[in-house]
């Protein structure tokens, strides 16, 4: 007669199904952030470009002047074309601070890049 092998409990692999389910059912996997800019018409010699780095302390340089993220949203409105640069060690939270602001202030267009 042949021995059969133990393979465990029926009780510990369910145990095991229900906290891969419980953990599957707790990943939310549709976190995004919806960017809505001034869909006015807004010629392109009446927008105002805006070049800015944003680096790993959270600050803002424009022009060789540094911002807080406060400070700089201030010197955006419904006609700024805002043209991002983002430092590689920068926090994805920082970047999210910054287009929540540029969401707030309606800017007229937004673009993101790395900075070399």
């Amino acid at each position: 007669m042949r021995k059969r092998r133990d393979l465990g409990q029926p009780s510990d692999i369910a145990f095991l199904l229900i906290i891969f389910f419980l953990l599957l059912a707790g990943i939310n996997t549709t976190q995004s952030l919806s960017l809505h800019t001034n869909a006015s018409n807004v010629a392109q010699t009446d927008t105002v470009p805006l070049q800015a780095l944003l680096t790993q302390q959270g600050t803002l340089v424009l022009e060789g002047t540094t911002f807080s993220p406060l400070e700089f949203s201030s010197k955006l409105s419904d006609n700024t074309t805002l043209h991002l640069q983002v430092e590689g060690e920068t926090s994805w939270q920082q970047v999210v601070d910054i287009l929540s602001l540029t969401e707030q202030r309606k800017i007229a267009g937004l673009s993101l890049e790395m900075a070399p």
